[in-house]
Parts: C-alpha cells; sequence; structure tokens
C-alpha cells in the first residue's frame, strides 16, 4: 500500500516534471526530501510525510498531522523544495494547464490543453488513453482510484472530442 504509515485522510500533491529525470536527479530528491521530511513542521507540529518518484516524471508527496490540518506555510515549505531542486537542475514541474497522459506506447507525456486537442483531432490520444489526476488532495482517493485514470472518465472526457480507441487504431 503506498505509503502504508498514513492514514487515508492524508493531505496529498501530484507534481509532473517537463520531462524525465534521471538517475541522479530523482537520487538528489530522494535525498533531499529524506533529510527534509525527518524535520517537517507545521506550527510546531510534526508532520509525517511520504513520497515516490514515479516513471521518472512524477513526484507524490503525501503529509499527515494527527489531529489537525497541515498550514499553507507547512505546504509551502515542501513546494519551496521541490522548486529549489528543479531550478538547479534544470528541470521545471509543469502548472495544472498542461495535461499529463500515458502515450499508447507506456511513456507518462506532458502537453499543453492546445497541444492535447490536436493530439485528440489525429487520435494520437483516444477516450482511453490514461490521464494523471493532478488534482487529487487526499492519500485515500490516490489509493482508491490511483492517479491515471481513463480520459473519458475525466474532464477531459467534457472538454475534448476523443474518439474511442478502436477507431484512432483502425484508421
Amino acid at each position: 500500500m503506498l505509503f502504508s504509515h498514513l492514514p487515508d485522510e492524508s493531505d496529498c500533491w501530484i507534481y509532473a516534471s517537463d520531462r524525465a529525470l534521471s538517475a541522479e536527479q530523482i537520487d538528489l530528491l530522494t535525498s533531499l526530501f529524506n533529510k527534509f521530511s525527518l524535520d517537517w513542521s507545521s506550527h510546531g507540529r510534526k508532520v509525517h510525510a511520504g513520497f515516490d518518484v514515479v516513471d521518472a516524471r512524477i513526484m507524490i508527496v503525501s503529509a499527515h498531522i494527527a489531529g489537525g490540518d497541515i498550514s499553507g506555510c507547512g505546504i509551502d515549505k515542501s513546494l519551496h523544495l521541490l522548486q529549489e531542486v528543479a531550478e538547479n537542475r534544470s528541470f521545471s514541474w509543469v502548472s495544472a494547464l498542461h495535461i499529463v497522459y500515458r502515450s499508447d506506447e507506456g511513456e507518462i507525456e506532458v502537453v499543453s490543453r492546445k497541444g492535447f486537442r490536436e493530439l485528440a483531432e489525429t487520435g494520437q490520444v483516444h477516450s482511453e488513453t490514461p490521464v494523471v489526476d493532478l488534482s487529487i488532495r487526499r492519500l485515500g482517493e490516490l489509493r482508491a482510484r490511483g492517479m491515471e485514470i481513463p480520459a473519458s472518465s475525466s474532464w477531459h472526457g467534457q472538454v475534448f472530442t476523443l474518439k474511442p480507441q478502436a477507431e484512432t487504431v483502425s484508421e
């Protein structure tokens, strides 16, 4: 189970990088976040945390304070660390205005909304294309359904005209 030491009601944030991270960058993120999480606090209360890098593109951070919520300042501490690593290693975390999806070849890709629309029009993404839901905010939700869902089951299916997968294969 993902972050088994944390309860379902833990906060959760999913970040996507603009490109695949190298093994060195992942090791650095892991090392720095391990150190950071030992002393992470929010208004003097210990933050219990978990984190993982998935597919060299996605950083999942989850945190919990027993009997309380993490303050905005407490959340910002972790975000500042992530931004600092990205700035010093020549990559960036993409904004929610980007779409993160898994290609038919199994690779995590990041595109603008305009780019995703163009891919949908040409059938390169379709109703069954897995999209990463960057809006998940509770660990229990992430555990229950995962971070990837078919595009047709998310807001992408309402905003973009997505062909069924069978149509994209036969064209």
